[in-house]
């Protein structure tokens, strides 16, 4: 069809091509030049059409799908593409981006694109080894306890001055060269690279067997990797040092692997080393660590989930041997013999760091096997009516507010029931404050039987205690506890006098300040 704009259109594509306008302006619509509001934004700033091209300029083609001819506001607010609508609503706006705006983003676009053509890939450069340990080594954490937490992306320099608050540390650098070096080999040779990692090597029988029944073969290690590349490392870092970009940042620190430390078990506690079981890690996955920047996975997928618990065993193990080798050295005057006594029955051919490695990695691969195979049993839950159930929360509100010796004294920590704790060291030799538990959170998990795992086993790298009771009334006090607990944060669920010992500001008043004199 030839409209009364034919030749105006004819000599606008001859001399500037670029600005050949859509259907809707052959229909006679004229362009507009008025400013046009940013509804996009928080502000309600009125941009014109140079400057929203200058920025639209700078968003590579491929990002909105096509090549860039014009952008232009919906009703909505929304900044659309003519690629995405093919008819313009007549109260909508056209943007115009001239020649001389879209060069030098598409050169800069170009360069950018052949320099990071790998970027994208989600496998790890054969270049890309595992760092040699280079922060400090905490030894012993500070008994003394803080009253508020060091600034964000401080926790270097705050371990770094553990040494003045009474606690010890060790610098890995102070390690001679020669066993730094004989050290990375090793660890190298029985644990690979983030792109190829594998635990043990070929012809080691018994370390093969166990590698097999704990899931740790090179297939599920590879396919851990790449998922905990793209949803891990940001926070828990490249060897599981809880230094990732974000890591510093946030607040409790993501958990350092290095050391085979893990806080929420339920393995028994005899013989295992205090090693999680492999359903312990996985749960983490599943549900995330509530009020902490440690988010669920559950979307992955049990099969993922799995692949990715593999590679977190995979890290600590590695992290662990590290960890005690450079501390046993630097605390022995660099003696490997030394090594050996942390390893019972160790009976190696030479004492030299590749069999050092070789040996305790079968030892800790035994105690994984060891902690996931048995779990912690609960003693059954009693049958209570509701007379019953509120004598249990006293008897439990005992336990916990209590000096006495048949009690737990876990007001000792939680003061003032969580409320007014004060920071103190974990062994990590980063700040931890114990939990208020009148607020309903409970990082590791919110089930009776979580609870009941966290006051048996405790929750030993951050100073909590595992409780003791004669065994015949071990399993009654700890529900007594569990009871208490779950119905803390809601006071219409607490007898009328322990309501009013934790909620009445006048008695908490007292308390605290007899405790402050």
């Amino acid at each position: 069809m030839v409209t009364r704009h034919s030749a105006a259109l004819r000599r606008r594509m001859r001399q500037r091509p670029h600005l050949l306008p859509f259907p809707w302006e052959r229909q006679g619509q004229a362009r507009q030049n008025k400013k046009i509001p940013l509804m996009t934004l928080p502000t309600a700033a009125r941009i014109n059409k140079k400057r929203v091209g200058l920025i639209f300029a700078l968003i590579p083609a491929s990002t909105l799908g096509g090549t860039i001819k014009k952008l232009y506001f919906s009703k909505s607010g929304k900044v659309e593409t003519s690629e995405v609508l093919p008819m313009m609503p007549e109260a909508a706006k056209s943007f115009h981006l001239p020649a001389k705006l879209l060069l030098p983003p598409f050169f800069l676009s170009a360069l950018a694109f052949w320099f990071c053509s790998g970027c994208s890939s989600p496998e790890y450069s054969a270049d890309v080894v595992y760092p040699f340990r280079p922060d400090l080594i905490v030894d012993e954490a500070p008994k003394q306890n803080q009253e508020r937490l060091h600034g964000p992306g401080q926790m270097d320099k705050s371990i770094a001055r553990l040494g003045e608050l009474g606690g010890k540390t060790l610098d890995p650098k102070l390690l001679p060269a020669i066993l730094r070096e004989e050290l990375d080999q090793a660890l190298g040779k029985y644990f690979g690279t983030p792109g190829a990692p594998r635990v043990g090597q070929s012809g080691q029988k018994e370390i093969a067997s166990l590698v097999k029944a704990m899931n740790l073969e090179g297939a599920a290690l590879r396919e851990g990797s790449l998922l905990y590349r793209r949803n891990c490392l940001h926070c828990h870092g490249l060897s599981g040092d809880g230094r990732g970009t974000t890591g510093p940042w946030v607040n409790p620190h993501p958990r350092d692997f290095r050391q085979g430390k893990f806080k929420f078990i339920s393995s028994s506690p005899t013989g295992n080393k205090n090693k999680p079981r492999r359903e312990d890690l996985l749960r983490s996955l599943r549900q995330g660590i509530e009020g902490t920047s440690m988010p669920s996975f559950n979307l992955l997928g049990e099969k993922a989930m799995e692949e990715v618990t593999s590679y977190v065993l995979h890290l600590s193990l590695r992290g662990e041997i590290e960890f005690e080798a450079i501390r046993g050295l630097l605390k022995n005057k660099n003696k490997v013999s030394e090594l050996f006594e942390i390893i019972p029955d160790a009976e190696p051919e030479k004492e030299t760091l590749d069999e050092f490695v070789k040996h305790y990695l079968a030892d800790l691969l035994r105690a994984y096997q060891k902690a996931d195979q048995k779990a912690l049993e609960p003693a059954p839950y009693p049958k209570y009516s509701d007379e019953e159930f509120a004598e249990s929360i006293r008897r439990g509100y005992h336990l916990f507010s209590s000096a006495a010796s048949d009690a737990f004294g876990c007001v000792s920590c939680h003061q003032d029931f969580g409320r007014q704790p004060l920071y103190q060291y974990d062994e990590w030799g980063t700040l931890v404050r114990p939990s208020n538990l009148t607020m309903s959170v409970y990082r590791g998990g919110r089930r009776p039987i979580d609870l009941y795992w966290r006051i048996k086993r405790g929750i030993p790298p951050s100073k909590m205690p595992a409780v003791t009771a004669p065994a015949d009334e071990e399993g009654k006090k700890i529900w007594d506890m569990v009871n208490f607990i779950e119905a803390l944060p809601f006071p219409g669920m607490l007898p009328e006098e322990i309501r009013m010992r934790v909620y009445s500001r006048a008695v908490r008043g007292i308390a605290v300040n007899s405790k402050n004199k």
